[in-house]
């Protein structure tokens, strides 16, 4: 991406030698007021991200472009978002690439579905269903800030009940993932991938039960943990505080056998 001058409108990022963060739209004439004391928006029109500026105490601020999960998490919501790691981890999953076709819901923040579009643009398309659209402006506006408002198709209606035919990958992030499986199956193409994304044993169980005996093989059945670490010379150790369970996610291929209960699923290449 070029590096082109901050202006007005614009969405910064600022790191400062503290720790903390700030993420304004640049303003003409406000002032951002923090504990690393007064920055004046002005200043920092015709800076580039990269530059480090001073704060009215003295404090050394970065300006940054914000990353694409940076700006989605600051977006206004009343659902849960699914985290980083486990965007990361869905998208490799679906083999979300541009020009994918996906069919993923229940929208709700929206985070999911515009994070998708990011990694299947350009040529692909993200239909993203939930019963409640009153969402939906929101997320328009930031599908159109992320360059994606083509790529993004958003529907009120029912996941279990989809239009969409001959899909790349299928996604369920609503709490009965085993009601939407038979749509699923009727939407994907051959070998197409289905996820589900659930928080409980429970509802697991339940998913991957009816996942084998619709015809999903190559089953990834699990959760991503990550443990971040404080790295200084001769006091190096873990952060104390670490995002460990979030989600559980299964996901598997389609084939044109219904019931695959008794196949003997091995992990896919790489978990092993």
């Amino acid at each position: 991406m070029e590096r082109k001058a901050l202006g007005y409108g614009e969405k910064v990022l600022l790191l400062t030698e503290r720790g903390n963060r700030y993420l304004l739209t640049l303003k003409r004439g406000e002032k951002l007021h923090a504990e690393d004391g007064v920055l004046q928006h002005d200043s920092l029109i015709g800076k580039v991200p990269g530059e480090v500026v001073e704060t009215s105490k003295g404090v050394k601020v970065a300006l940054l472009y914000p990353s694409v999960y940076e700006l989605l998490a600051a977006m206004p919501r009343r659902t849960q978002i699914v985290y980083p790691k486990d965007l990361g981890l869905i998208a490799f999953l679906l083999d979300a690439r541009p020009g994918c076709a996906i069919v993923e819901g229940g929208t709700g923040s929206g985070v999911l579905a515009l994070y998708l579009a990011t990694r299947i643009s350009p040529g692909g398309l993200l239909v993203s269903y939930d019963l409640n659209d009153e969402r939906f402006p929101i997320i328009e506006r930031m599908a159109e800030r992320l360059g994606v408002k083509d790529v993004l198709k958003l529907k009120k209606g029912s996941l279990a009940e989809v239009e969409e035919r001959e899909v790349d990958a299928f996604v369920a992030d609503v709490p009965d993932p085993w009601n939407v499986i038979g749509g699923a199956v009727a939407s994907l193409r051959g070998g197409g991938t289905f996820a589900a994304i659930v928080p409980s044993v429970n509802q697991l169980e339940r998913t991957v039960s009816a996942m084998r005996a619709s015809g999903i093989i190559d089953l990834f059945v699990g959760e991503l943990l990550i443990r971040p670490w404080r790295v200084r010379e001769g006091a190096t150790r873990p952060v104390h505080i670490t995002r460990s369970h979030t989600v559980f996610i299964a996901s598997g291929r389609k084939v044109n056998v219904r019931d695959v209960s008794d196949w003997n699923l091995k992990l896919p290449v790489g978990f092993r």
